[in-house]
This record gives structure tokens, sequence and C-alpha cells, in this order.
């Protein structure tokens, strides 16, 4: 039986974190950011989006660090999606496992991003020097979900948690822990439309190209991630 969750603004239920098959479109989020408010500690940032569209999907993920150029892994209209959450087209793989409900989450891939020293190109052709990588985040829950505010037809939450991140690059692994967030929406594409962006002094954009032509940009800032379109 689908159990409420205790505390969770709009009667989610547990059930409501996988795959509801009857809507054209889902979409699942994740941000997460190094434990930096200022001065000059170095940021890490990374975020993992996937959208299902039936069988069909787009999906993203991307670092972002001080210093570094911006790594960007995009499939966009891709097929071999599995069970669950699971994908595999071709020369990639990534799954995103609900492990307790509106408690914790396993995000993991193996795949080839680029490295992109102007973060724009994102979304035009995303030429850049092309590396192998893999992400394994572990995202713990630090509140209930509260519902989002979308359009007539769309449901979904946001929930704040907490994340341990290792990212094998060529180089070596970078591995950090810090404050997360995530999303999950049904019934419309989510894109976000955010307020004025916090200050930012770091210049840390992860920008991303959705298959309907939408850009949207995102920018860690010392206040957290900010998300428009």
């Amino acid at each position: 039986m689908n159990q409420t969750v205790g505390g969770t603004d709009g009667g989610f239920v547990d059930a409501d974190e996988a795959r509801h098959d009857e809507v054209a479109v889902e979409s699942w989020w994740w941000w997460a950011r190094s434990r930096v408010s200022g001065g000059d500690e170095a940021a890490i940032g990374v975020f993992v989006g996937l959208e299902l569209r039936g069988t069909r999907f787009d999906y993203w993920a991307g670092l972002v660090r001080e210093g570094q150029p911006y790594l960007y892994v995009e499939e966009l209209d891709g097929t071999g999606l599995r069970r669950d959450l699971e994908i595999k087209p071709a020369e990639m793989w990534a799954d995103h496992a609900c492990d307790v409900p509106f408690v914790q989450w396993s995000l993991g891939n193996e795949a080839h991003g680029v490295l992109l020293d102007d973060p724009t190109e994102a979304w035009r052709r995303a030429h850049g020097v092309v590396v192998p990588v893999t992400f394994d985040i572990e995202w713990y829950a630090a509140a209930p979900p509260l519902a989002l505010d979308l359009v007539t037809g769309a449901t979904g939450y946001r929930q704040l948690g907490e994340v341990d991140v290792q990212i094998e690059l060529s180089e070596g692994i970078v591995a950090f822990a810090g404050p997360g967030e995530r999303v999950h929406a049904w019934g419309a594409p989510y894109v976000p439309r955010s307020f004025a962006m916090p200050t930012d002094h770091r210049g840390l954009r992860a920008p991303y190209r959705r298959t309907d032509g939408t850009y949207v940009d995102q920018v860690l800032t010392d206040a957290g991630w900010w998300m428009s379109a």
C-alpha cells in the first residue's frame, strides 16, 4: 500500500517517486554544491537531469569547478530506456535509483563528456575536448518535499538534501559533500523560471539545451544554484 510521507506538502505518496507512465512527459533533476559561502575557497557544483517522453528521453549532467572548463554530458532524444530510470543509449550508461522514497537516491553514470572553455557552447554544437567521466552521487533528504507551483495539468515537488559526490576523471577523482536539492515533475516539461540571479562573482555557468530548442542557463553562486530559461 502506498504510504503518505509524513510532513509532506501536497500529500505525495511513495509511488510518486517512480515513473508515471500515463503522462506524456516527466522530469527528475538533482543539483549539488560544495560547502562554499564566500571567501577564497574554490566552489564545485554538479547537476543531473532526466526527462522522459514515452520511450525516448533527454539526459544531462555537468560539473563546474573554479579555474577549470565546464564538463558537460548530454544525450538528447535518446533511446535505450530500461527498467525504472536506467538508460543505456549507445556508448553511455546512467541510472537513477530511489533507495528509500523521499529519503535517499543513488545516481550514477559512465559516459563521455566535453570540456567547454566557453560554457555557452553547450547551447550550440557543444564542441570541446572529449573526456571519459563517471558520476557517483548519493543524495539524502534534509527536509520533506514541498509541492511546486506548476502549469495546469502538471504536478511535482522540490526537496532539499545533502549529497556525497565522487566524479572520476582521467586526471583523478573529484569528491565533495554539501547541500543539494532536487525536483520531480510530471504532466508538463520542467523548465525553470527564476527571479533575478543572486550576486555572482565566480562565473560558474552550467547551461544546457533542450530537445525543443529551449536554452536554460544555470549559475552556481555563493547562495546556491540559480536557474532560468
